[in-house]
């Protein structure tokens, strides 16, 4: 082709680049023109870069099949195509040693996919690779090939197609802003459409899965599924939530559109994830795994990140509606609790669907926030965050859940089955208690002491419930330990020094077991151990002996010893009650 030719020819292609400001159809038309550009090309493959997944994806190609090529994902580096892309020069691979050795760093399974897609296995016999530049940054590379041992592109070709990328950087850069604005406003339309006719999660869920063609699923901050496209896709929802999304650095997931791949039912697939946040507020997750193809078309990511905050207006507008409720209730809670022998008829139950039956029973669960080191400023702001989570959970039981809010305090009144047992009721609580404070500590940051009380069969018996549940709150926040839960009957007669003063309550453990303690010190025995674990096991030597790894003789030895230092000939009623009852201070005290 001479200069002139080769000039019109350039000419008209850029004309056709510009006739259109839809992406498709200009890649299409530039995959198409290049062959026209320069000459002998009998084949060429345009590759994009995705930032995001680090990699070159073949988007288009004129002699190859396209069913095979679009599978095929190039490094940085790898390959013709990605070594052009980290130079961001042009490149000339003048022969078919060239090619080959280009090509050579390619892993078995692209070049498996290369030969599908040419039908057969066969190396270029010369080649050349120029990048896209936009920006200032590389977007991806288009190559062009010839099979003809008569055809040898000189660098002439490889400047041509240079001026002819540079032109087509500018044209794929307009049309995919014009795209990015088109599809952009199409999908966050569609949503919009969705929520303001109230239609709830998961019809926004199922609209944007239609408006990409591929699944989607959304996680909130807890990680919980709280809605699916599809209900085909539960199994690959809790796998990728468990295999995936749990194991990560949360933060990540945070700030960021990510892709991975990731092993999904036995089968490797691409999933993109895309924080749903609004503000400095992060309401979860939105993940794509894709089902259709090999990825997500860059103007769908595009569009998806800037419609998530349709899916965080509507979970948060889902949240305020639940707070309303529990915040209703707790005008009702407080009557139950503060007066509980006024006509309850008067409170709206049955409007809240809240009848009192006989086959059910209440409890109440008290959570009292604390961490002395924030201010009571910033531990309502953390406990605010928290709260959210609570009503979410609480709004998922069979039966209605009344919250009573003040200050650090929450108390939350649950309506449980009749048949079960007080123990079974305290497992079933502990197991939501302990998902939510597991949230509150690791990312809020903050805890609390929970105190569950007794079941009663009566609403003008809550209160006693009410006051069991603090009681345990007070013992939780009194004996400085570990547990941050526990229910009434746990608290057994530790209740009873509740009231009582703890310079008191020493003095009498002092007074019981003081003599006891000086000689383990002075000594270094374990007169004390052994005094205690006698008692707990109703006096049994042997097995005394045997839960402390000792001989019954050495335990007679050790009860001897104790005698004597008691002054006392056996134990008897009253004296193994002040004991019991002073190890017990002991305990409660734990100090």
């Amino acid at each position: 082709m001479d200069n002139e030719k080769k000039l019109m020819s350039l000419i008209n292609s850029v004309n056709v680049l510009n006739s259109t400001r839809d992406l498709p159809e200009v890649l299409e038309q530039l995959i198409q023109e290049v062959l026209n550009v320069v000459g002998g090309a009998n084949k060429s493959v345009l590759f994009l870069y995705d930032d995001k997944a680090d990699i070159l994806y073949a988007k288009t190609a004129v002699g190859f099949d396209m069913t095979y090529m679009k599978e095929i994902r190039l490094k940085p580096g790898e390959g013709m195509s990605g070594k052009t892309f980290l130079d961001e020069k042009g490149r000339i691979f003048s022969s078919l040693e060239d090619t080959v050795e280009g090509m050579s760093d390619i892993s078995e399974n692209i070049r498996n996919i290369y030969s599908h897609s040419l039908g057969r296995m066969e190396y270029p016999v010369s080649a050349i690779c120029v990048p896209l530049i936009s920006d200032g940054k590389c977007i991806g590379v288009l190559t062009v090939d010839v099979y003809e041992d008569d055809v040898q592109f000189e660098q002439e070709d490889l400047r041509l197609l240079e001026t002819f990328a540079n032109q087509a950087s500018i044209a794929i850069e307009n049309a995919t802003l014009f795209s990015q604005n088109e599809r952009n406003k199409r999908i966050h339309e569609e949503l919009s459409k969705v929520s303001l006719a109230k239609g709830g999660l998961a019809d926004i869920t199922s609209t944007l899965s239609k408006l990409i063609d591929e699944p989607v699923i959304v996680y909130n901050e807890m990680m919980d599924i709280i809605a699916t496209s599809d209900k085909e896709l539960d199994s690959i929802s809790l796998e990728l939530k468990e295999e995936t999304i749990q194991g990560a650095e949360r933060p990540v997931f945070e700030t960021e559109t990510l892709s991975e791949q990731v092993s999904l039912n036995g089968e490797e697939r691409l999933v993109y994830f895309f924080p749903i946040a609004a503000d400095t507020r992060f309401f979860g997750l939105l993940a794509v795994p894709i089902m259709n193809g090999t990825d997500v078309d860059p103007l769908d990511q595009f569009a998806v990140e800037q419609a998530v905050t349709v899916f965080a207006m509507e979970i948060d507008r889902q949240e305020r509606l639940v707070e309303e409720h529990f915040n209703y209730s707790g005008s009702i809670l407080e009557r139950i609790i503060h007066h509980p022998y006024e006509d309850l008829s008067s409170l709206n139950l049955t409007e809240m669907n809240f009848p009192e039956h006989d086959y059910h029973n209440y409890c109440i669960a008290q959570l009292y926030f604390r961490d002395p080191l924030l201010s009571f400023e910033k531990m309502t702001e953390k406990k605010q965050k928290i709260m959210r989570m609570f009503y979410r959970e609480f709004s998922r039981l069979p039966y209605r859940t009344l919250v009573y809010d003040r200050n650090l305090e929450v108390n939350v009144m649950f309506t449980v089955p009749g048949y079960l047992s007080e123990t079974a009721v305290y497992e079933k609580l502990g197991r939501i208690f302990n998902k939510i404070m597991g949230y509150s500590a690791a990312y809020a940051g903050i805890s609390g002491s929970i105190g569950l009380g007794r079941t009663v069969t009566k609403l003008n018996e809550v209160h006693y419930s009410y006051y069991d549940a603090k009681r345990c709150v007070e013992f939780l926040q009194s004996t400085y330990q570990e547990r941050y839960i526990m229910n009434y009957r746990q608290l057994g007669p530790y209740r009873l020094f509740l009231k009582m003063e703890r310079d008191e309550l020493r003095n009498y453990r002092s007074e019981i077991l003081l003599p006891i303690i000086e000689h383990d010190e002075k000594y270094g025995s374990e007169l004390l151990d052994t005094l205690k674990i006698y008692l707990d096991t109703n006096q049994n030597m042997a097995e005394s002996g045997r839960r402390l790894f000792l001989h019954v003789n050495t335990i007679k030895y050790r009860l001897a010893t104790i005698y004597k230092i008691l002054d006392i000939k056996s134990l008897s009623g009253k004296k193994t009650f002040e004991l019991q009852l002073a190890f017990r201070i002991n305990d409660y005290l734990n100090e």
